[in-house]
């Protein structure tokens, strides 16, 4: 038995050697809130559904907490046109509400700080009617108007495979991240938070939590990204940990098979 645990600690090691070299090449931001950016599989078609089954399972499913629940996934396009697409859903929220708004943030390079930097950027839709950008400029934000087409977006209640019961979700996607008036232009690492607000109730669910679209020093981080789709990435992991366990089992297995040998021994003794 304690080798199964020995080769379960060894494969959860190979993992962990990954994640903190990672994020080592993280400068500011929340480390402790931190995904890597993975090309597309499916681009998403931008109609505020799961258009297909498999539009997302592409992209890491990561939590928003706080005071509301979602789920949001972030994706690169290609290497071509590096376009960048989300999904951001609120599970809590089924009510049309004209303060309800939803927010991505982000940090060219992660530089971080306590106010938004020229490179810092904000996506906010407002009302599920209204697209507003923002730059920083040092000490705040200021409003800047995207390229007609830069940014393209749908919201709609909805279910989904992440949430059966319907609720509020967005498909959004920036044609290019280094062309247009919104440029991240950098690889990873880049700083990011995701928000959605319910104003029916008065509450927020972010990516990291408690974090603040005003303080970069607070957002998560995109520390690397991958050329291989999430899915690869995902089955070889599967593999790996399958592996471990496949031998760990043989192992035990092999034991018993040896005990068992013995018996007749024990017994004529």
């Amino acid at each position: 038995m304690r080798r199964f645990w020995i080769l379960i600690l060894l494969a959860s090691m190979f993992c962990g050697i990954s994640l903190r070299a990672n994020l080592e090449n993280a400068s500011a931001g929340n480390p402790a809130y931190s995904i890597i950016e993975y090309p597309s599989i499916n681009t998403a078609i931008v109609d505020g559904q799961w258009t297909t089954g498999d539009e997302w399972t592409d992209t890491p499913a990561t939590p928003l907490t706080g005071n509301a629940t979602g789920m949001f996934g972030y994706n690169i396009q290609d290497f071509t046109n590096l376009g960048l697409e989300w999904i951001i859903e609120i599970f809590t929220d089924n009510t049309n509400d004209a303060d309800d708004y939803w927010q991505i943030c982000l940090d060219n390079n992660n530089t971080g700080g306590t106010a938004p930097d020229t490179w810092d950027f904000k996506i906010e839709i407002i009302g599920h009617t209204t697209l507003k950008v923002y730059r920083g400029t040092g000490t705040g934000w200021t409003e800047i108007t995207p390229l007609p087409g830069e940014i393209t977006w749908s919201n709609k209640i909805a279910p989904s495979p992440w949430n059966s019961t319907p609720h509020w979700i967005l498909e959004i996607v920036d044609s290019s991240k280094v062309q247009g008036n919104v440029q991240v232009p950098n690889p990873p690492p880049t700083g990011m938070r995701i928000a959605a607000y319910d104003a029916h109730t008065r509450t927020l669910a972010a990516w990291p939590p408690d974090s603040k679209a005003d303080v970069p020093d607070e957002w998560g981080v995109i520390p690397t990204f991958s050329m291989t789709p999430i899915s690869e990435n995902t089955n070889l992991l599967a593999a790996i940990l399958l592996s471990s366990i496949t031998i760990a089992i043989i192992l035990q297995k092999s034991r018993k098979i040896r005990l068992l040998s013995y018996t007749p021994e024990i017994i004529e003794k």
